[in-house]
């Protein structure tokens, strides 16, 4: 079709051209004609005068003839410019330009001179433009004129319609052509123009481009298919490093790449390589400035445009393989923390653009996937071969369970009756016997020994230990000090085992000392954090201790600790109860006739001695003076004179004033540095712990019990309470005392 098209446009072309030049050839000749007619009247004088001086030899020649002859021709305004020319043409007489600067020369008509009908010369004329026009259209030319026009219009036309169809539309129809040829196969070798510059040229070119991006696009993504495919189908890492490497060099020809990876020593090893010579360095130096070592250190990308740039001592591997530019893609785990680097270097500037550097890093994205997964590879095939391992470690242990089993459950049923043995018994003897008997019913230790950790700090036998006499352990005291295995039980926390009789004469020489020893083992009692006893179990003829044996004696350890807590709690109970009797004494030494200040000493001595406080004082309201008044019988061991004060209810420097007025008990353990506490006395006085309780009778205050002691953190809220207790007690005996003092002051009235 674009054949055809172009075919007939050209010969219509060519025919209308013919025709337009044959009918401009007569128009013009008709244009002539009526400028020759017009001109005719005013040259005919001058041919006459002309063909008369030819006739005469004598003038011939003579130029001022030649002017005489033109005089009519030169008067007319309608001539620019004439000239005579011989009858071959020859330019004879020509008169320079006078009436006008310029003319159409072109515009020009002849008229022949002759004599005895012989033409002996020509008269040429240039008429002027307006005289011509006028000459042309008083001839009655205007259908021939308007006939012009209009093939005039026609070849513009015309020539406009080959141009557009030349410049335009056949470029269009073939950029068309290569688009699809461009859609159909993506071959640059399809984008073909016949038009070589201008603008289908540069559309040509970005066609071109565009083409070539597009292989390139394919030629990548087949790259990385490859890739992938190699990829999830080993994992074998330098059967992926070879295959990789191998596909990057296959798209890039001229590239050098490796896989670099950081070594144990601080080194980079060369892990795989392609395009490098055999000399290239199995192995480079981790340092800074290194472009490689950079990529590693800061896990990025770095792309090298003139390794000429860098230090030669540091990139010298790669200058002499001649790398000029260069691209390094980290190789990152699922931390983000850097694997290796893929490390891609080429021989010359360009060789590396934006499009290429992205393909690498895709590439590298891809190794780095690679190598997580063959890790995730060997550890799941470290974990299939220890769950191989487990498996049959485990098979072989329930071999032993029913053994182990029926062992402890035996060892269950000793703590079991170690626990309801000791839940009924408060006697540590009695349950130190039975614990020591338990001990060698189940491991088959020949004899025992419990020691417990007295207030001193010292490491004292309980009774029973060992099956001998008491009295023969009654004096032995032990500590890290004169004992080396306690030291070590203390310094380590955990149990020790003397296999042999050497170990024991030297670590435990003084245990020897009481019996025959061949092996022992000696196993702390913790209770939150702190050892308070050992339990000792030997052999006398080198039976082995098995690890077994050590278990169920720890078991015995934790048992026998909350024993040991639990007689402590019941000690405690009994020194609560001990308390009380305190209280059973205030009463008691009130006499049937209750005198205030023999009670108030009373409670004050009592109180001292349950509370051992170096600061006992009990001060009364006066309500005449608004006055806490300190009573006789106070005591301080710094003197009971410097505790007898007057303190008015409203003085906030003294604590006793606050809990007589807010009637709420108080305990400081640290008086010293209690901000609450502002009173200058109780610092000299040196009173670090301290316990203020309000007495009160008929819920109306009456004064305050104090107690305190120098050192700080020796009373609790326990210690509180029984305070509390002691001073509503008091309250009703001191209230007793004031209504027999003014009982017996009325009777005496």
């Amino acid at each position: 079709m674009k054949r055809f098209i172009t075919k007939y446009l050209f010969i219509s072309m060519f025919i209308f051209t013919a025709v337009f030049l044959a009918w401009g050839g007569m128009v013009y000749f008709l244009f002539k004609n009526s400028v020759r007619a017009a001109l005719l009247p005013a040259v005919s004088r001058t041919q006459d005068n002309l063909a008369q001086q030819m006739r005469s030899q004598s003038v011939r020649n003579t130029k001022e003839h030649f002017k005489l002859a033109f005089t009519e021709l030169e008067r007319n305004d309608e001539v620019v410019f004439f000239s005579f020319l011989n009858e071959d043409k020859n330019l004879n007489y020509v008169e320079g330009l006078r009436k006008r600067k310029h003319i159409l020369w072109a515009l020009n008509v002849e008229y022949p001179v002759k004599t005895d009908d012989k033409i002996v010369g020509w008269i040429k004329i240039w008429p002027s433009p307006e005289m011509s026009l006028k000459a042309f259209f008083s001839d009655k030319n205007v259908l021939i004129i308007a006939l012009s026009f209009f093939l005039a219009g026609m070849l513009v036309f015309a020539v406009t319609a080959v141009y557009v169809t030349v410049q335009l539309l056949r470029p269009l129809y073939e950029f068309r052509e290569a688009v699809r040829n461009l859609s159909g196969s993506g071959n640059t070798a399809e984008v073909k123009f016949k038009h070589k510059t201008g603008l289908w040229k540069d559309m040509a070119d970005y066609l071109k481009r565009l083409n070539s991006r597009v292989v390139d696009i394919n030629t990548t993504v087949q790259m990385l298919f490859s890739v992938s495919k190699t990829l999830t189908s080993q994992v074998d890492m330098n059967h992926i490093f070879n295959v990789v490497l191998g596909i990057i060099q296959k798209k890039f020809p001229d590239a050098m790449c490796a896989v670099v990876l950081p070594g144990e020593d601080g080194s980079l090893k060369v892990a795989a390589k392609r395009g490098y010579s055999q000399n290239f360095a199995r192995s480079l130096k981790m340092e800074i400035g290194n472009p490689v070592s950079e990529a590693i250190i800061l896990c990025k990308m770095s792309a090298i445009k003139d390794l000429n740039s860098f230090d030669e001592r540091l990139v010298k591997d790669f200058l002499s393989e001649g790398a000029v530019t260069q691209i390094n893609i980290p190789l990152l785990d699922e931390n983000n923390s850097c694997m290796g680097v893929l490390n891609v270097s080429g021989k010359s500037n360009d060789i590396f653009d934006s499009d290429i550097a992205d393909t690498i890093s895709t590439v590298g994205k891809y190794l780095s996937i690679a190598m997580r997964n063959a890790k995730m590879y060997d550890k799941v095939q470290e974990l299939n071969r220890r769950l191989e391992t487990e498996v049959n470690i485990t098979s072989n242990e329930l071999l032993q369970t029913n053994a182990r089993l029926i062992r402890k459950v035996r060892d269950i049923k000793a703590l079991s009756d170690i626990s309801a043995f000791a839940s009924a018994k408060f006697d540590l003897t009695a349950i130190t016997a039975f614990v020591i008997q338990k001990i060698t019913e189940i491991t088959g230790m020949e004899t025992s020994a419990v020691m417990v950790k007295n207030a001193a700090g010292k490491y004292v036998f309980l009774k029973g230990s060992f099956s001998i006499d008491p009295a023969a352990l009654d004096e032995q005291r032990f500590d890290s000090g004169n004992c080396g295995i306690i030291g070590e039980i203390e310094k380590e926390r955990r149990s020790v085992i003397l296999p042999k009789a050497a170990d024991v004469k030297q670590k435990a020489a003084e245990f020897d000392a009481l019996l025959p020893i061949t092996s022992a083992a000696f196993v702390p009692i913790e209770n939150n954090g702190n050892i308070d006893g050992i339990i000792i179990s030997v052999n006398k003829f080198g039976s082995e201790i098995l690890e077994s044996d050590l278990n169920i004696i720890e078991h015995i350890a934790v048992l026998f600790s909350g024993i040991l807590e639990k007689i402590k709690l019941y000690s405690k109970l009994e020194k609560k109860i001990s308390e009380l009797t305190f209280m059973q004494k205030i009463s008691s030494t009130v006499s049937m006739a209750p005198n205030l200040e023999k009670t108030l000493a009373a409670i004050t001595d009592v109180t001292k001695d349950a509370f051992r406080a170096d600061l006992c004082a009990i001060l009364l309201y006066d309500s005449a003076s608004s006055q806490l008044v300190t009573q006789p019988g106070a005591f301080f061991t710094g003197g009971s004179d410097k505790v007898m004060l007057r303190i008015h209810k409203d003085d906030d420097r003294y604590i006793s004033a606050k809990i007589f007025r807010d009637g709420i008990a108080y305990l400081s353990d640290n008086a010293m540095t209690d901000p609450s506490i502002n009173n200058q006395k109780t610092k000299e006085w040196g009173i670090d712990s301290i316990i203020a309780v309000p007495l009160i009778n008929d819920e109306k205050p009456i004064g305050v019990l104090m107690v305190g002691r120098h050192e700080h953190g020796v009373y609790g809220e326990e210690d509180k309470n029984l305070v509390v207790m002691i001073s509503n007690h008091a309250a009703v005996l001191i209230e007793n005392a004031n209504l027999y003092d003014a009982l017996s002051t009325c009777k005496v009235q």
